[in-house]
């Protein structure tokens, strides 16, 4: 049966003075779930070369696992991407997660879409106005569920919660989005507040969509919740 009780979830929750409530979690996306559909794209199809067409109208899915915050450690050593060598170096494009190192508390859903639009040429009305330009950043769309236990056939719905918002930039250290928090389930039912999404590093599996071009290892986060209750 879900539980209401702040109590009874796998990691703690901190009240603070002016009422609302923290959560940390970190989370690390299991590339070999990423699951790209690109039959909505406006730019062609059959190219991963996402920051040079429009990959606009592309959906994905993609689950990671998650820990108390402060599992995941620190980068400490600036790191190239092999698929990409004109990039510059960034601590959090280091490995510094594997899967061994620590049994996960829950599961984060991320579903969405693709906001990239990388073709050079400007988006024009029936006149030949130009009303837009290239944009790749932010990247993404999305809708995160945040679960905080495991789903098992007697407890198929432990808490959750839910946010929405725009995520991921260019430069890996400069990275901190703001999403907001939609609601939840348990002890979360009545949540409202914001969740601030930081980069820390990557970790040993892959992304699928980026597998025509090389390993580029999938990257870990840390939410951090601002919650009223």
């Amino acid at each position: 049966m879900l539980s209401n009780r702040i109590e009874d979830l796998p990691v703690p929750v901190s009240r603070n003075a002016d009422g609302t409530w923290t959560l940390v979690v970190d989370i690390a996306v299991m590339g070999h779930t990423d699951a790209a559909d690109t039959s909505g794209r406006i730019g062609p199809r059959g190219t991963q070369n996402y920051f040079g067409i429009d990959t606009r109208g592309d959906s994905y899915f993609v689950e990671s696992l998650v820990y108390p915050g402060g599992t995941l450690p620190t980068p400490t050593v600036p790191t190239g991407l092999a698929v990409n060598p004109r990039a510059p170096v960034r601590l959090n494009n280091e490995v510094v997660w594997d899967f061994t190192r620590a049994k996960p508390i829950g599961r984060h859903f991320n579903r969405g879409w693709i906001l990239i639009n990388g073709n050079p040429e400007p988006g024009r009305d029936t006149r030949g106005t130009i009303v837009e330009s290239a944009r790749t950043v932010p990247h993404l769309l999305s809708t995160h569920n945040l679960v905080l236990g495991e789903a098992t056939p007697d407890n198929l719905t432990p808490p959750m919660l839910v946010t929405a918002g725009l995520e991921n930039g260019n430069d890996p250290d400069a990275e901190e989005m703001v999403r907001a928090v939609k609601g939840g389930t348990g002890p979360f039912r009545f949540a409202r507040g914001e969740c601030r999404q930081q980069r820390i590093g990557r970790n040993t599996t892959a992304l699928r969509t980026f597998s025509e071009v090389g390993t580029v290892y999938a990257p870990n986060y840390r939410f951090t919740f601002t919650l009223r209750l």
